[in-house]
C-alpha cells in the first residue's frame, strides 16, 4: 500500500465519529472503512487486501487514537 492510499485511509478514519467507529462490530468494521475508501477511489484486488489487513492488524490503535 502506498503512501497516498494510506493517507487516505487514516483520513477515511478520523473523519468518522469516535463513537461510531467504537460502537462497530469488530467484523464489520474493516467493511465500513472500505466502503467509505472505495466511494472515493478505485482500489485494486491487491490494494483492497492490503487495506483490509491493515485495518485489521490496527483496529486496537484506531480505537486508542480515535478515543483519545
Amino acid at each position: 500500500m502506498d503512501a497516498s492510499k494510506l493517507r487516505l485511509l487514516w483520513s477515511v478514519v478520523l473523519e468518522n465519529p469516535p463513537e461510531n467507529i467504537a460502537k462497530i462490530p469488530e467484523a464489520f468494521f474493516v467493511t465500513h472503512i472500505l466502503e467509505q475508501i472505495q466511494a472515493r477511489v478505485c482500489l485494486s484486488a491487491d490494494e483492497q487486501n492490503a487495506m483490509q489487513s491493515y485495518l485489521k492488524s490496527k483496529r486496537g490503535l484506531i480505537l486508542d487514537m480515535i478515543q483519545g
